[in-house]
């Protein structure tokens, strides 16, 4: 198997912060049954956050013009359209948007409830390991990098499956919520079955606005090229070209999630960070009755009145 090779690009979105965790986590090699079935119990929803207000000191010029543009983002006309697009085959859709510095565009009123991840929580697992590689907490060898590799960009289960039992990755799903201060992302209730973790649109934002400043710069780059190399196809042959991948997506950094049919739902999921950094997440839940075709139909939708709002 191809050794899964680094790249050193800088990400341009932010300056990188600090990081000041201490890292205690021991990871251990664990054994879990992974099983199909649905939970029954969910967590209370988180409240959506309100936008941050400026800070006086900061001098004019760029951070100036990114306000202006923030302030003619019309938020009412963006939510409307996204929820019509939801409406229309029976479901919603959770939306956030953030501009390159983290600072919120959009925020629809599902954007704190919670939902099942599913392959969102790939993300969750895959930067965690990331970071206690670089920590020095693991080792990570070249198979279980190109395991990490696959679970991303062809969405491959086989590979997560066998991450999170390698890793433990219910504990490392707490214990990124945990750092993160993510409020509703937590390990499924049901051993083994990844795809129930809980997420919310709002924490998957955070993940995603944050990778470079709790990665190291390369290993967030190694993770935004897996999610650039996104592929048409899953492992699956589920199609992969729906939500922010739909239609032209140069340069759109994607993970993309479906789930089908715990508790006579369907979900499915496009969250990512666009070419010019701003973070776009779309969780849609929608009844089983909804073919894969309309809520793909109704993700490509709202990913389309997103952007032409906040562009």
């Amino acid at each position: 198997m191809a050794e899964v090779s680094r790249t050193t690009e800088r990400l341009r979105r932010r300056p990188r912060l600090v990081l000041v965790a201490v890292l205690v986590t021991v990871v251990t090699t664990v054994s879990a049954v992974v099983v199909v079935a649905g939970c029954t119990t969910r967590p209370a929803a988180a409240s959506t956050s309100s936008a941050a207000a400026p800070d006086a000191g900061e001098p004019p010029g760029d951070r100036a013009q990114e306000l202006l543009a923030r302030a003619s983002v019309d938020t009412v006309r963006i939510l409307d359209q996204v929820a019509a697009a939801g409406a229309a085959v029976g479901g919603t859709i959770a939306v956030v948007a953030l501009d390159s510095d983290g600072n919120p565009l959009v925020s629809s009123p599902e954007a704190g409830q919670p939902r099942y991840t599913a392959s969102l929580v790939k993300i969750v697992l895959v930067s965690r390991l990331l970071l206690l590689d670089a920590a020095g907490v693991l080792t990570l060898a070249p198979d279980d990098l190109a395991l990490m590799e696959r679970a991303v960009t062809s969405s491959d289960d086989a590979a997560m499956s066998a991450l999170w039992v390698r890793f433990d990755g219910a504990r490392l799903v707490a214990d990124a919520a945990a750092s993160l201060g993510l409020t509703v992302t937590g390990p499924p209730e049901i051993t083994g079955q990844w795809g129930q973790a809980w997420t919310s649109a709002s924490d998957t934002a955070t993940v995603l606005t944050t990778l470079d400043e709790v990665l190291p710069a390369d290993d967030a780059a190694t993770l935004l090229r897996w999610m650039r190399a996104t592929t048409p196809l899953a492992a699956d042959g589920f199609d992969q070209r729906f939500g922010l991948l739909a239609g032209a997506s140069d340069g759109v950094a994607a993970k993309q999630g479906w789930m089908c049919c715990v508790d006579d739902r369907r979900q499915l999921h496009s969250a990512g960070v666009l070419a010019d950094g701003r973070v776009v997440v779309l969780l849609g839940d929608f009844p089983e009755a909804t073919t894969w075709a309309q809520a793909s139909g109704a993700l490509a939708r709202a990913a389309d009145a997103v952007r032409a709002g906040i562009a």
